[in-house]
C-alpha cells in the first residue's frame, strides 16, 4: 500500500519531468533544424552572389582570388586563429602538426630590402650544394622575386619533396646559380637538452621549441637520458618563444611531469556536452621531489601556456620570466577536400584552477556583431593547489617576474638597417676561422666605427616631435625666436643621442654576439653561448639550487 501511495504521489512529477524533457528535446531539435535551414538559405544566396559577380561584373576578375578573399573576409569576423589554408599554403599546417615540410633547409629573412639566407640547416640540400648565410636571392625558377613579400618567396622555395628548383643568388659581386632538390625537412622540437654548468650539480635544461606529434616522444627521450645518469637535482624547461602547437602533445608532456591522475585541463565548446576534462595518464618520469622551473616570455603561447598553467596551478614547479602571450583557445584541423583545410577554433581551455587566460578580446575588438554569446569572464583571481593566488588577466603571470631590459631606440634602428647582420658579414670576412665569438670592448668600438662608416642616421621619437613642432611653426608662421628654440633643443637631443651607444652597450653586444655566432656555430652551441648572460635562466638556476626559496615560492609547508 505504501509503495502504491509513493508511486502515486510521484506520478504527476514524473509526467512533468517527461513533458519538460520532451519540450527541451523538441526545442533543441527545432533550434538545430532552424540553424540548418538558415545555413542552406544563406549558402544559396552566397552562391548566387558569387556566380553573378564572376560572370557579369563589368571587369574580368580572378574568380579563385575573389573566392579566397570572400572566405578570408568571412573568417575575419571571428577570432584571429580561425584560418583557411588552400593547396598553396598547406605546408603551414604540416609544419604545425608534424614539424615537417618540403624544402631545402634554409631560413630566409628580409634584410636591407632584399631576401637573404640567414640560416642553413646541417645535412640538407642547401648546405650540401654550397649555399651560404648572407646569399641574396635574386630569382627562383627564373622568376624575379624583386618586390615579393617574404611569405610569397617561402612558398616558392617550399614544395613537394623530390621536386627540383633553381635559385639564383648574389654573393658579394658574384652571381651563382643553384640547382636543388627539395627534401622533407624535419624540425627538431627540442633544440637543446643537457646539463647547465658542472654536471655533478645535476641541473638539467631542455629548450622545447614547439608542440608537434613528435614532441612528447622527444621529451621522453630527453628525460630518460637524465634519469639514466641518475643525477637530476633540478629541471629547467624553456618555453620562451614557443608558440605552441598540438593540445595532445602538451597533455602528454604534462603526464611525464605530474602525478598520475592529476587534473590538467578543461576544454569547452559552444555546448555543455562538448566539455572535456584531461588528466595525467601515466606514472611521471620525473619524481615529485625533483624541483622544476618553467621559463616563459611574451611569445610563450597556446600549448606552452597549457603546460605552464598546469605546472603553476598544481604547484609542481616555479614559473620564471615575463607574462605569456595569452591564447586561451583550441583549434582543430578540418579537411575540406580539394587539398584545402580549415584551422577552426572549437573550444576554450581552462587551467586546473579554472583560469581562461585569453588576452586578445576578440568579442570587443570585432565590430561585425556575429557573436550571439558575448560571454564575459569576470573572475580574475584563482587559487593553486597550495592556495596561492594566481590570475587570469590575460596570459600566465610568472611566480618570479624577471623582465629583460626594453629594447632601446638605437637597437631598434640598427636592427631596421640590418647593421648587426652587415657587421657580422664584414667581421667574418676579415677574421676567418673563429670558433666561438665574444664581443669585447675593442670589437664593440669596431662596430661603432663600422656603423658610422655606413653613414648610419636614425630619427628618434624626440626628432619626430621636433619635426612636428617645425611644421606647426611654419603653418602658423611663428617668429624666428620659436625656430631658434627648436634648433637649441635639437642640439641637446643630438648630444643625448651620441651617448646612446654606450648606454645600450650591453644590449648591443648581445645582438652582435648572437648575429656572428649564428653564422659560425650550431644552434645548440649558440644556446650554450648565451647561458651566462641570460638573466631569466640564471634566476631559474638560483631558485633550483635554493630549496628553501623554491618551497617558499610554491607555498610548500
Amino acid at each position: 500500500m505504501n509503495k502504491k501511495i509513493k508511486y502515486g504521489n510521484f506520478a504527476p512529477l514524473l509526467i512533468i519531468v517527461l513533458l519538460f524533457s520532451s519540450f527541451l528535446l523538441g526545442t533543441s531539435y527545432k533550434r538545430q533544424t532552424d540553424i540548418y535551414d538558415r545555413i542552406n538559405k544563406n549558402m544559396d544566396v552566397l552562391g548566387k552572389v558569387y556566380r553573378e559577380i564572376a560572370i557579369n561584373y563589368v571587369d574580368a576578375i580572378d574568380v579563385d582570388k575573389f573566392f579566397r578573399f570572400g572566405i578570408d573576409g568571412m573568417l575575419g569576423t571571428l577570432d584571429p586563429y580561425t584560418v583557411y589554408y588552400d593547396d598553396k599554403n598547406r605546408d603551414a599546417i604540416d609544419l604545425i602538426t608534424t614539424g615537417k615540410y618540403g624544402g631545402i633547409g634554409v631560413t630566409i629573412e628580409m634584410k636591407d630590402s632584399a631576401v637573404r639566407i640567414t640560416d642553413i640547416m646541417n645535412g640538407y640540400e642547401a648546405q650540401r650544394k654550397g649555399m651560404r648565410i648572407g646569399d641574396m636571392i635574386l630569382s627562383i625558377d627564373n622568376t624575379d622575386i624583386k618586390g615579393f613579400q617574404l611569405e610569397k618567396v617561402r612558398q616558392l622555395v617550399r614544395g613537394t619533396p623530390e621536386t627540383k628548383l633553381m635559385i639564383k643568388v648574389q654573393r658579394d659581386s658574384e652571381i651563382i646559380d643553384f640547382e636543388l632538390t627539395r627534401q622533407e625537412i624535419i624540425l627538431k622540437n627540442i633544440s637543446y637538452s643537457g646539463y647547465i654548468g658542472d654536471e655533478t650539480e645535476g641541473i638539467a635544461y631542455i629548450k622545447l621549441d614547439r608542440f608537434t606529434s613528435n614532441s612528447e616522444s622527444e621529451m621522453e627521450t630527453a628525460l630518460k637520458k637524465f634519469k639514466l645518469k641518475n643525477n637530476l637535482n633540478g629541471l629547467i624547461i624553456d618555453l620562451r618563444n614557443n608558440g605552441g602547437g598540438l593540445l595532445d602533445a602538451a597533455i602528454g608532456i604534462l603526464s611525464k611531469l605530474t602525478e598520475k591522475n592529476s587534473f590538467l585541463l578543461t576544454t569547452r565548446g559552444n555546448s555543455k556536452e562538448s566539455e572535456k576534462k584531461f588528466f595525467s595518464k601515466e606514472t611521471p618520469l620525473i619524481p615529485g621531489d625533483v624541483p622544476i622551473v618553467i621559463l616563459i616570455n611574451q611569445n610563450t603561447a597556446s600549448a606552452s601556456e597549457i603546460v605552464a598553467g598546469a605546472i603553476q596551478d598544481l604547484d609542481r614547479g616555479v614559473i620564471v620570466g615575463s607574462k605569456s602571450f595569452g591564447k586561451g583557445l583550441v583549434q582543430q584541423i578540418k579537411e575540406l577536400g580539394n587539398d584545402s583545410r580549415l584551422k577552426l577554433t572549437t573550444s576554450r581551455y581552462f587551467t586546473p584552477s579554472g583560469r581562461w587566460i585569453q588576452e586578445k578580446n576578440y568579442f570587443k575588438e570585432n565590430k561585425s556583431g556575429v557573436f550571439l554569446n558575448n560571454e564575459s569572464f569576470q573572475q580574475t583571481e584563482f587559487k593553486t593547489l597550495n592556495g596561492r593566488i594566481v590570475y587570469a588577466n590575460g596570459g600566465i603571470t610568472p611566480d618570479v617576474v624577471i623582465k629583460l631590459e626594453s629594447i632601446s631606440e638605437i637597437h631598434t634602428a640598427l636592427m631596421l638597417k640590418d647593421m648587426f647582420f652587415k657587421f657580422a658579414v664584414y667581421y667574418l670576412e676579415n677574421h676567418p676561422g673563429i670558433k666561438i665569438f665574444r664581443c669585447t670592448d675593442n670589437i664593440f668600438n669596431d662596430f661603432k666605427n663600422f656603423v658610422n662608416s655606413r653613414s648610419f642616421i636614425y630619427k628618434s621619437e624626440a626628432d619626430k616631435k621636433l619635426d612636428e613642432l617645425r611644421q606647426t611653426g611654419e603653418k602658423k608662421e611663428y617668429s624666428s625666436s620659436y625656430f631658434e628654440s627648436i634648433e637649441k633643443l635639437e642640439k641637446e637631443i643630438n648630444r643625448e643621442k651620441s651617448k646612446e651607444f654606450e648606454s645600450a652597450k650591453e644590449e648591443l653586444q648581445r645582438s652582435i654576439e648572437a648575429e656572428i655566432n649564428k653564422m659560425i656555430i650550431t644552434e645548440s652551441e649558440q644556446i650554450e653561448a648565451s647561458f651566462d648572460t641570460d638573466k631569466q635562466l640564471q634566476e631559474a638556476i638560483k631558485i633550483l639550487k635554493d630549496k628553501a626559496l623554491y618551497n617558499k615560492i610554491l607555498g610548500n609547508l
